[in-house]
């Protein structure tokens, strides 16, 4: 891990300018000095360091505003890289992006969470060693590491205190075990809040100060951000979202309280009601397409059964989406923002058929002052962007690594490789507090 110097003057104005740039994607040298007060022959001197330490480039023109076009400054990709690791109660997804937010490599395994941490870490640590191999990332190129885990985190030291699905993680030194694998910058954080970090960069919170974003998967979750920026209350647990008590005399959820909305709309949830109703005879389309078998039921299975016109499926997608909408309205109302995104495995099965119904009951039941202007909407999301919502946990801090170190630019990918761009120009990149 690079230790910062004290900055000289020189190199505070260069590492300003250097974060900005990343920022926002695109500058020209007349926006850099516009936005800091700095005179332009100052951002002019300081750019040149810049580009002949290779940290930034130039990479075309902007729109005139009556003169000469002006030239656009951006990163350099090839200064670093940084690993994005989305670990979910099923399935882990890991990205290695350069530091423009390139993805070079992207892979999807079983997490093995339910084996306990034991088993989990290691095969962790090996996903993250196959993806830097496939990636082609060499000793020293590698900036950071971000994490996004479920459960509840001790941000500060990077433990996992416990994740109410897996009771075997407890006090689990996730941070710690990373680090000693590679000892660079590691940051943890919840998946939610990772992935409202990328809807925020790269989705439909992208113009949106005030948002909250809603995770439905096998569990639930949300991220709340306030101005622009994530809250996360005064102990840093804000968001636990599917833990409201919709029901208090509901089914025991898996945290040990009652009613939680957790126990009526996670994937969990839907498929443990319908394994029930197949195994209790239920005779329908959703049956035919399992086999009669309950262990093939799947979310993606019950959405399959809905499109077929399954009447048990569409009754259970039908309550999912009232559950969510009363839910929804409690939160309208106390917060007042100014867009609702709902992602996760859940909205990308079966969000089609539920957001309708959600955001009518909004409507119908929260202030109308709270719902002028109001949009709720499916995340686009791609399962690769989540990983890449964990890699911008570290993104700024890597860039100030690389800027110290003096690191030199590699090449961004191998000949005849176009890598996957994150959609990097005029993004508004927020970091995780």
């Amino acid at each position: 891990m690079t230790r910062k110097p004290s900055a000289r003057p020189h190199e505070h104005h260069a590492l300003a300018l250097l974060k900005l740039i990343y920022r926002h994607g695109r500058l020209c040298r007349t926006d850099l000095a516009s936005i800091t007060g700095y005179s332009n022959f100052l951002v002019s001197r300081v750019c040149e360091r810049l580009l002949t330490a290779g940290s930034i480039s130039e990479v075309g023109t902007g729109d005139s505003t009556g003169g000469r076009r002006p030239t656009l400054l951006s990163v350099t990709p090839g200064l670093g890289r940084i690993i994005g690791l989305h670990v979910g109660t099923v399935n882990a997804r890991v990205v290695v992006t350069d530091i423009a937010g390139n993805v070079l490599t992207f892979l999807k395994a079983p997490s093995l969470v339910q084996s306990g941490p034991d088993d989990a870490l290691p095969h962790l640590l090996a996903l993250i060693d196959k993806a830097l191999g496939q990636a082609g990332v060499r000793s020293g190129e590698l900036l950071g590491i971000g994490v996004g885990i479920s459960g509840i985190l001790d941000r500060a030291s990077g433990v996992t205190l416990s994740w109410p699905k897996v009771p075997t993680w407890k006090n689990v030194p996730v941070r710690a075990a990373i680090t000693s694998a590679w000892p660079t910058l590691v940051t943890i954080e919840d998946t939610p809040r990772t992935m409202a970090l990328a809807e925020r960069c790269l989705g439909r919170a992208r113009d949106a100060s005030e948002f909250l974003y809603l995770m439905i998967g096998a569990g639930v979750g949300s991220a709340l951000f306030f101005g622009g920026r994530p809250y996360t209350g005064s102990s840093g647990f804000a968001g636990e979202f599917g833990h409201m008590a919709l029901r208090p005399d509901g089914p025991v959820c898996d945290c040990g309280g009652r009613g939680c909305l957790e126990s009526y709309i996670s994937a969990s949830a839907l498929v443990r009601k319908a394994r029930e109703a197949v195994s209790n005879g239920l005779h329908s389309e959703l049956w035919h397409l399992s086999n009669g078998d309950p262990q093939a039921i799947s979310v993606e299975l019950i959405a399959q059964a809905a499109d077929a016109g399954d009447r048990f499926s569409l009754r259970l997608v039908e309550e999912t989406g009232t559950c969510l909408g009363e839910a929804v309205v409690c939160l309208v109302n106390l917060l007042n923002p100014e867009l609702v995104v709902i992602g996760g495995g859940v909205a990308a099965a079966l969000g089609k058929r539920i957001l309708p119904t959600v955001d009518r009951i909004a409507r119908e039941h929260a202030l109308v002052e709270m719902t002028n202007g109001l949009r709720i909407e499916l995340s686009q999301l791609q399962e690769a962007d989540w990983a890449i919502g964990a890699s911008l946990l570290v993104a700024e801090g890597a860039l100030e690594n690389a800027f110290y170190s003096g690191a030199r630019p590699v090449p961004t990918a191998a000949p005849g490789r176009r890598p996957r761009s994150a959609h990097r120009a005029g993004r508004k990149l927020v970091r995780s507090t």
